[in-house]
């Protein structure tokens, strides 16, 4: 098995998707991608590496999203607290996740 290349130290790992610390021991949420185990803050982030792994595999996290100039006036909402809405992108309130457009 190829070492984890999305474990930080501390034994920590970050979730492909979204960016979040993940610990591994406690995580209910992986997946086994080719020879590696990728770990999830939840089943929302492990369904869409699912779908689409390349999309994620080797995406660097970035630490604000990026920002569409085309898509002005868009909503944003977070994958794991729908109820929280806001024009334009920035992070979750509640757990800090990258709000993503509607």
């Amino acid at each position: 098995m190829q070492p984890d290349h999305s474990q930080q130290s501390g034994g920590l790992a970050t979730d492909p998707v979204c960016g979040m610390t993940v610990d591994p021991a406690t995580s209910r949420f992986r997946h086994d991608h080719q020879t590696h185990t990728e770990y999830f803050c939840s089943s929302g982030c492990l369904n869409r590496f699912a779908a689409a792994p390349e999309k994620y595999r080797h995406k660097p996290v970035a630490t604000e999203p990026p920002h569409d100039a085309s898509a002005a006036g868009a909503i944003y909402t977070c994958p794991m607290h729908p109820e929280v809405r806001q024009i334009g992108p920035g992070h979750c309130p509640i757990c800090g996740m990258a709000l993503e457009p509607e």
